[in-house]
This record gives C-alpha cells, sequence and structure tokens, in this order.
C-alpha cells in the first residue's frame, strides 16, 4: 500500500510537470507543433517507466504493519476426502502473494464434518499440508475449531455437514436449535446437548456428550499438529455455535430470514425446553418455565411487530416483565455458560505456550442495536441490560476475562463487521435501525473496561480495490 501511494504522487509531479507554461503548449498544440507531439511521447514514456517501477517493487516483499492481517482462506482449502490441499499450486501461490505483501498469516476452518467422520478418528492430512506449506513461506496460521456446518450460510460454496454420528443421534432425541414452528437448525448443535450422553466414542462402546466430543476434537489437533503450536500456529478459533460463533441460531437464510429481519428465539427444542423448566422451577417461579408467547412469530419482522420488543408494549410478557425479563437473562446467561464451558475445555486440550492464543468470535449484529429492545442480537443471546440498555457485550467480555485469567491463557475478543460504517449501512433502509460504528465503539469500551483484547473480522466478502477503502 505504501508503495502504491508512493508512485501515485510521483506520477502526479510528472502531470504537473509537463502541465507548466499551459499558454506555451496550447499554442504549440494550435500550430501542430512537432514539439507538443515529443512532449506528449515523452510524458507516455516517463509514465511507463513509473509503472513498470512500482511493480517490480511490488514484487518484493512488502513490511508488515503494527496491526497483524491475516486472510481467510476459501471454505473449500482442503479437499473433500481431507487428505490434501486443494489446487495446491494455486493456493501456494496465493500464499506466496500473501507472504510477500506483508500479511502476517492465513486463518482456516478445521470443519468437525470434514476430520472426523467416524467417532474418535480423526484425519488431519489435508491441514498438516497446509500447514507446512505456511512455516516454508513464514506465514501464521490461525486454526478455527469449526463444530459447525459449511453451507447454507452468505457465501458458502461448498458443503460439510457436522458429522452423522453426532447429527442424527441429536436430531432423533431433541439435542438440535428448533423455532416455534418446528423448524430446526442442522448447522451446530444445541447447546442443550453439552452434558447429555448420547455420541458415540470410538470403537462404539459408551457414550460421551457434546462438550467431550468437542475436547476429544481439539486434544487430537493439538497431538497432530504439536511440533506447529506457538511458532507457526498461533491462535485458536474456538467454535461455539452457528457459523462459529457465540450465538443462538436465530437468523437463517435457510429458513426464510432476510435482512433486516429480527429473527426468532430458538429455545423450543426439547434439550432447551427442559433446561428452561428446570431453571424456572429452582428460581421458585414455575409460572415461567416456558419460552413467552409474546416472542417475533415472523423470523423477518420489525421489532415493533411483537409484544416483547414493541416499545409501545407492557406487562408480564413484555421484555421488561415478569415471564419476558425472566426468559431473556435465563436466555442470555445459558449461552454465555456454554462459551464459558468451551473455552475452558480448549484450554485444557492445549498446551500453555507463549505465543499460542484463543480467540471466540462474536456476531457483528448491527441491524436493530439502534431500537430500545436490540430486538435482533437478543434473539441470538446478546440480552441488553433492563438497568442501562447497554448491550450484552460486558458481560461476554467479562467471561472471557475470567477465564483468561483462571487458565492464564490469552483470549481475544473477535467481533465481525469491522468493514461496515453507518453511512454505508443508512441509505435507502432506515428500518434497519442500524449503527455498525457504534457498535463497534461499544464492543472496544467493553473490552477495555473488562481488559480484553480486541480482534476483529470483515462480516461479508469484500475486495480492497472495489471499496472505500482503496486508496
Amino acid at each position: 500500500l505504501s508503495c502504491v501511494a508512493r508512485h501515485t504522487t510521483s506520477i502526479q509531479q510528472c502531470v504537473s510537470e509537463t502541465a507548466m507554461a499551459p499558454s506555451a503548449n496550447l499554442a504549440a498544440v494550435a500550430a501542430g507543433s512537432f514539439v507538443a507531439g515529443v512532449a506528449v511521447f515523452a510524458l507516455r514514456e516517463k509514465l511507463l517507466k513509473l509503472f513498470e517501477k512500482a511493480r517490480v517493487e511490488t514484487e518484493e516483499p512488502s513490511k508488515q504493519g503494527r496491526v497483524p492481517i491475516f486472510v481467510m482462506m476459501p471454505l473449500d482449502t482442503i479437499t473433500n476426502d481431507g487428505k490434501s490441499v486443494n489446487d495446491l499450486a494455486t493456493r501456494g501461490a496465493w500464499l506466496k502473494g500473501l507472504a510477500n505483501n506483508g500479511a502476517r498469516g492465513i486463518m482456516v476452518d478445521v470443519w468437525w464434518g470434514l476430520v472426523e467422520t467416524a467417532p474418535g478418528v480423526y484425519n488431519f492430512e489435508g491441514y498438516i499440508e497446509l500447514c507446512k506449506l505456511c512455516q516454508e513461506l513464514g506465514l501464521k496460521l490461525q486454526a478455527v475449531m469449526s463444530f459447525h456446518q459449511c453451507g447454507g450460510n452468505v457465501g458458502d460454496n461448498v458443503s460439510f455437514p457436522i458429522p452423522s454420528w453426532a447429527l442424527e443421534p441429536a436430531r432423533a432425541q431433541g439435542f438440535l436449535y428448533k423455532d416455534r414452528d418446528g423448524k430446526i437448525s442442522e448447522d451446530c448443535l444445541s447447546l442443550s446437548a453439552d452434558k447429555q450422553q448420547i455420541f458415540a466414542v470410538k470403537g462404539g462402546t459408551g457414550k460421551r456428550d457434546a462438550i467431550a466430543c468437542y475436547s476429544d476434537f481439539m486434544a487430537a489437533f493439538a497431538s497432530t499438529f504439536a511440533p506447529f503450536l506457538g511458532n507457526t500456529i498461533v491462535e485458536i478459533q474456538v467454535g461455539m455455535g452457528p457459523c462459529g460463533e457465540l450465538r443462538y441460531p436465530s437468523y437463517m437464510m435457510s429458513q426464510g430470514w432476510d435482512y433486516p429481519g429480527v429473527g426468532l428465539i430458538m429455545a423450543h427444542d426439547s434439550g432447551m425446553e427442559k433446561m428452561l423448566k428446570e431453571a424456572a422451577a429452582a428460581a421458585s417461579k414455575p409460572q415461567f418455565g416456558s419460552v413467552p408467547a409474546s416472542c417475533p412469530t415472523n423470523t423477518c419482522g420489525m421489532p415493533e411487530d411483537c409484544v416483547l420488543f414493541s416499545a409501545k408494549s407492557s406487562g408480564d410478557s413484555h421484555r421488561t416483565g415478569g415471564h419476558g425479563a425472566f426468559f431473556l437473562e435465563w436466555y442470555h446467561k445459558t449461552l454465555l455458560s456454554h462459551g464459558d464451558t468451551i473455552l475452558r475445555a480448549a484450554c485444557a486440550a492445549f498446551p500453555k505456550l507463549q505465543d499460542l492464543a484463543f480467540s471466540v468470535k462474536v456476531s457483528g449484529i448491527h441491524w436493530h442495536c439502534m431500537h430500545p429492545s436490540r430486538a435482533t442480537e437478543t434473539c441470538a443471546g446478546y440480552v441488553p441490560s433492563l438497568e442501562t440498555g447497554s448491550g450484552a457485550y460486558s458481560n461476554i467480555a467479562k467471561m472471557l476475562g475470567g477465564v483468561a485469567k483462571q487458565t492464564g491463557r490469552d483470549v481475544f475478543f473477535n467481533f465481525t463487521c469491522l468493514e461496515m460504517s453507518n453511512i454505508s449501512q443508512g441509505p435507502g433502509m432506515p428500518h434497519a435501525d442500524s449503527s455498525p460504528e457504534d457498535l463497534i465503539a461499544e464492543v472496544r469500551r467493553a473490552c477495555i473496561q473488562e481488559q480484553v483484547p480486541l480482534c476483529g473480522e470483515n462480516a461479508l466478502q469484500f475486495g480492497l480495490p472495489e471499496s472505500d477503502w482503496a486508496l
């Protein structure tokens, strides 16, 4: 980028020099002067030389900036059999280009459904090949423990479902997230499966719960990639839900959701319903042991379309009322507990190394964040404080900081939508109540308050040459 900026200035200087003495140049042109032709030719030759110099210099390695940049690899980086890098020559050329242009490294999904096709049997061959290639080029690698499916989301061009040996018993016994109409999400297991011993172990003798499945997978990864941990592999992003994010699958394109709909509450699977009923009984409020009927019924609806979120509503089933407030607090705290448990499992699975960090991805749900209810965030589990109206990010940061302090690990708060601006989301859709820049600022304040390091990603694919970020 510095090279481009430097030569832009040089080209402008060149044009300025040629444009001097305008009256003389105009007179020469009017007379059809040979001198004018020579001047134009000289300008052309000078520009060509500058462009060639810029091209040559950009082929040389660029210096890395203060903010480390990692580039997400395509979803189909590893072949369908998991044994190698897809189109190794092309991907290798890409990685060499990244290394020469100042990128710190890459991020790649390590798909649960691709690696562990049979219980306790792990195939990391393709990822080993990729890791060795990064090592040769001096690139770092962020490995995402992707316990969710690939397919059905924005930009998904391949399909890697979660393992059938995990999906089928979860479906049969009610441990997949479900909305009020009975539509289920196969993107990931419900958090209600965390402590349910229904999943097979290697050899078929005995059962394990979802947390054990995740722990075994991460331990196998840590063992296989031990020589690379802390040098080539510098970060483990711990998958915690749909798209690898700590949230509920409240807005599903596969089920008809469209922007800027608030989505739906996802607490209707039998496991979640049982947990809610037990929580209400433990609080001596058995009447609150079910999901309020005031919750959204239309995934594409607006906050004002339902009693739970409407600024004009009130009463027991409103978000500020007895039943509504109890449910939403439980919904949020249950998600935080799930995240805490998986993060601790990850810390236990990997050795403690100075240059190996962890991260947790939190979705940048920027639409309706300006509505008093913050309805879309709430449906995803990011329930705002009734007292302050602020978002759930301080609680998330506090959870991450607590685990980091108790385990002695570095844990990053990874937030999405960093490429978005308030202006880009506003025109033509004021009813979206979108304000990504303000949301990012709120997350930043939460991380500062809880002393948790912050990193981030772009939420959607975009090209730098075509974007407002281009020089």
